[in-house]
């Protein structure tokens, strides 16, 4: 899936001391990205603080940026929340309001295991038409997906990529090696982190 490849911005949402997105202000910033010729835009992820956002307010961010980019570039949303019908409301915002694609974080409380990761998982990409990508942000949700859980997940229809923690350069390719069999040959696995993805890109992964 091409939305799932190449380089993503993840921009932050601005906002006022009441949480109201600062329209804008987020659509300046989505204009010079566009002009840029980013591959894709992953709104409302860490860096654009979405767990601190209303409903109504997480929606709105979407539709300011549905309307700016107008299709010329896809736009993935982070829908991640406590409750699992939370998180189907948020998706079906998303979705609503002109999202390309959703990123799912298992966002907890009390900590998650494998099991209810992947139910949590399940009962989202069945509620949805659109592309899922997988968040594992070990350190702002304190839970890492196991290769095996991965590869559950990467066999649901509507999942189809996973926004993976960069490791070491080096450690790349050994891990690309471990996962790429065990998932769907069209599912992505991209890297994060500012100062290691475009290095992780280069030893193989897809964004």
């Amino acid at each position: 899936m091409t939305l799932f490849r190449g380089f993503s911005a993840f921009p932050i949402t601005p906002s006022d001391a009441s949480g109201v997105v600062d329209e804008t202000a987020l659509s300046g910033i989505l204009e010079k990205l566009a002009i840029n010729a980013v591959d894709s835009v992953g709104l409302l992820g860490s860096t654009g603080t979405y767990v601190y956002l209303t409903r109504a307010e997480r929606r709105r961010a979407v539709e300011i940026a549905a309307k700016v980019l107008k299709g010329s570039v896809p736009l993935m949303v982070g829908v991640g929340a406590l409750r699992t019908d939370d998180t189907i409301a948020l998706t079906r915002d998303a979705e609503n309001a002109g999202a390309d694609a959703v990123l799912l974080a298992p966002v907890s409380y009390i900590p998650l295991n494998q099991e209810e990761v992947y139910q949590h998982f399940l009962s989202v990409a069945a509620a949805t038409a659109l592309p899922v990508c997988i968040y594992n942000n070990p350190t702002a949700t304190h839970f890492t997906f196991s290769d095996d859980l991965l590869a559950r997940l990467a066999h649901v229809p509507n999942i189809h990529a996973v926004k993976m923690p960069s490791p070491e350069k080096a450690d790349v390719p050994a891990e690309l090696d471990r996962l790429r069999p065990r998932v769907p040959v069209d599912f992505r696995i991209g890297y994060s982190w500012d100062r290691r993805s475009a290095d992780a890109v280069a030893a193989g992964g897809d964004a």
